[in-house]
């Protein structure tokens, strides 16, 4: 790739890191300024190798010297990733990444967010306060009058200052969005495209559609159609996808406008950072198991009649409960911050009748046990607060070293409490669309709009308790809201959830690792990428992807190329290699222990030609075992066959036509014995054909073929493919 001297410091950037080294201290500003730098020499690069050099970077013009001119109306290879984390800051790595390329002269800034308003504007004015140095315009300014603000706003500053637009990802802010650029002809000054939550809105939900009827008869969606009119206006642009969750991003086809050609970063969270590996990792003491009938008990209490208000709490949410007011109120006496926020969570289901159900239940016992511990009620009653109190207290111990003793933390409980008998529901039905917050504890309760996007105040415990039948890893991933920067509250932060969704958030944390260290391979090259999942976790939804495009590789399955490499001039100078790496491996019947590097350098020398549609292809089959391998998966087994009735000179099947061959290479007895006794590690079976030419159909040179046995392991490697893979 070109590398194009880039511009580090100047005003804007320079602004933007003092302001946030006193927000968020100065060791993790400049870690934020030195990944927006890696971002902006990648966007910088890729403008230059498409478009042309001189436009932007280090003593650059900011002006498009040539319109790209190309066959695809939108530029391929423009597209990158900022791969980040949930929670962990991505929309600050982006405004230090505008900072930045705004020094290296692109002149034109578009920011799309989410289409829900308060989370737009929530984004908007995070942009607006930290950038200083661009005009700054949101989609509420040019609605009326995108003509006459093109006019009046964007031309006087777009080859000066040089602007930001600000827009949610909606119809008709977008329509007028590009009404906008048309009028201002922005595409003549470098742009740069920022698209939060890429893989939320902006993909096309009729791309399974269209592959079953045709593009003739589906148009394509709106949002992702307004965001294609955007782009090809502005040609001469880098389109820059943000999200912590890409996988329908990396699966849509090669050629896909919305298919990441480069990872423009993978920022590193600071060493504060709350992610997968303190709750998802074996033996956690940050996550506490509740028993998954107790979530089905919540759900069935509801209903407008309830004689006696009689709510039943379950253990589980009983005792996350008491952690959060022990929790908190022991932050409370320790903190110097008299007004601080702290904040349970309740997100166990979408509906919203479900939401009234948890509020009762809560409030209801929150009641009990203000009134209980205040001595209000019975004797009986006391002591059973008092007892599960001394649980919470308990289970809090694990971690926190300093807690002052229950008596104390009881009585401070007592003044306390009183603040949040009344839970909030967060749901379509409140008017107040986005979380408030009281100095102090706050019990928010809520689904959907406490999930993707969403940061909450002070989280410090999460009942968790949403389980769809078909669970999305990108969705599922987004609900961890309680991923985040919270070093202050660490030691008494806990989730609470069922062991089966534990289970599936540790997929979940292992497949997003797994992918992490695939695209951290090579950042310029994320076109072979497998996405690692489980059980009944898909990727995504399959709405946005083309199904005849995309396959598995499915634990304990036997794959092997359809099409093998065979003519002499191919073949002769690798058969060599293999000769060499294989001479110590004369017994048919072993299954030797290897290591997974061996194996990988064995097939390293097997040649195929690839078939659409088929499920090995070389580089593929390399990669999912360079995963397996990353994942702590180093040995296998290796089993060479060279045929014993024919006394080891080579075994003679005929050559087919790809898919004729049913069960690979020979017999089908060897790829179950590791099917059944290896289970755990890959197998590769390795076959020593003759290679005769009469009646054979080969090219009278000997051939080794590969076959290999997957592991039936609790993951399946999925992949996008296209002809030219």
């Amino acid at each position: 790739m070109t590398n194009t001297h880039i511009e580090n410091n100047g005003d804007c950037i320079d602004r933007l890191i003092k302001r946030l080294g006193k927000q968020i201290g100065q060791k993790e500003a400049n870690k934020l300024k030195e990944t927006a730098i890696e971002v902006v020499q990648n966007c910088v690069n890729v403008y230059s190798e498409n478009f042309g050099a001189g436009d932007v970077g280090k003593n650059s013009t900011g002006l498009v010297s040539q319109l790209y001119k190309g066959q695809d109306p939108i530029p391929n290879g423009t597209t990158g990733l900022i791969y980040g984390r949930v929670q962990s800051g991505k929309t600050n790595t982006t405004i230090a990444t505008l900072a930045i390329a705004h020094e290296n002269n692109f002149r034109c800034f578009i920011i799309l967010t989410s289409d829900n308003t308060w989370l737009g504007k929530q984004t908007a004015d995070r942009f607006n306060n930290q950038i200083k140095g661009p005009a700054f315009f949101d989609w509420e300014a040019w609605k009326k009058d995108p003509d006459g603000f093109a006019e009046t706003k964007v031309i006087p500053y777009i080859k000066d200052r040089g602007i930001v637009l600000v827009s949610t990802k909606n119809v008709h802010h977008l329509e007028n969005l590009l009404k906008v650029l048309k009028k201002a002809k922005v595409k003549y000054v470098p742009t740069l495209i920022f698209d939060d939550e890429a893989d939320n809105a902006s993909l096309n939900t009729n791309e399974s559609k269209q592959a079953r009827q045709g593009k003739d008869t589906i148009s394509d969606s709106a949002i992702f159609e307004k965001i294609g009119g955007i782009r090809q206006e502005v040609s001469n642009h880098i389109y820059i996808q943000i999200t912590a969750t890409p996988q329908s991003l990396l699966l849509q086809k090669l050629s896909h406008p919305c298919k990441p050609k480069f990872c423009a970063a993978l920022p590193k969270p600071g060493a504060s950072y709350m992610g997968g590996e303190l709750f998802f990792t074996e033996q956690s003491n940050y996550s506490c198991i509740v028993d998954a009938e107790e979530i089905n008990l919540l759900k069935k209490q509801k209903g407008s009649i309830n004689p006696g208000n009689q709510w039943i709490i379950p253990k589980g949410l009983r005792l996350a409960l008491c952690c959060f007011f022990l929790g908190s109120t022991y932050k409370m006496l320790s903190s110097d911050q008299e007004d601080a926020t702290y904040s349970f969570l309740a997100h166990i289901c979408y509906k919203q009748d479900i939401h009234s159900v948890l509020e009762k239940v809560i409030g209801q016992f929150v009641i009990n046990l203000d009134k209980a511990i205040r001595e209000k009620s019975s004797e009986t009653e006391n002591k059973q607060a008092i007892k599960w109190l001394e649980e919470a207290y308990e289970e809090l111990n694990k971690t926190a070293n300093d807690l002052p003793k229950l008596d104390k933390l009881i009585d401070e409980l007592k003044s306390q409490i009183g603040s949040v008998i009344t839970p909030k529901i967060i749901n379509a039905n409140n008017p107040d669309k986005q979380p408030s917050y009281n100095p102090g504890m706050n019990i928010l309760i809520g689904g959907n709009r406490l999930g993707r996007g969403v940061t909450i105040d002070g989280l410090m415990v999460t009942y968790y308790g949403r389980d769809p039948k078909q669970k999305m890893i990108d969705t599922v991933h987004q609900h961890a809201r309680m991923y985040g920067y919270r070093p202050q509250l660490k030691d008494v932060t806990r989730l609470f959830l069922p062991e089966h969704i534990l289970k599936s958030f540790c997929s979940i944390h292992e497949a997003d690792e797994a992918m992490r260290q695939a695209i951290g391979d090579d950042i310029h090259n994320i076109q072979l990428q497998p996405v690692w999942i489980g059980g009944n976790l898909k990727p995504t939804r399959s709405n946005v992807l083309d199904p005849s495009v995309i396959d598995v590789l499915v634990p304990g399955s036997l794959v092997f190329p359809q099409n093998p490499a065979y003519k002499k001039e191919e073949i002769e100078q690798s058969f060599a290699e293999i000769e060499k790496l294989l001479i110590n491996y004369q017994d048919n019947d072993l299954y030797d222990e290897v290591d997974i590097d061996f194996i990988i350098k064995i097939l390293s020398y097997t040649k195929s030609h690839y078939v659409p549609s088929e499920k090995w292809e070389d580089k593929r089959i390399i990669k999912g075992l360079t995963d397996m391998k990353s994942k702590g998966m180093t040995k296998g087994r290796l089993n060479v066959r060279r045929g014993e009735r024919n006394h080891n000179q080579g075994l003679d099947m005929s050559r087919k036509e790809p898919f004729e061959w049913m069960f690979g290479f020979g017999s089908g007895r060897w790829s179950i014995k590791a099917q059944k006794e290896y289970t755990d590690v890959p197998t590769l079976i390795i076959c020593y054909q003759k290679g005769e030419k009469q009646n054979k159909g080969w090219d009278d040179h000997p051939i080794y073929l590969p076959m290999l046995v997957l592991p039936k392991q609790k993951f399946v490697l999925m992949f996008n493919y296209g002809e030219d893979d």
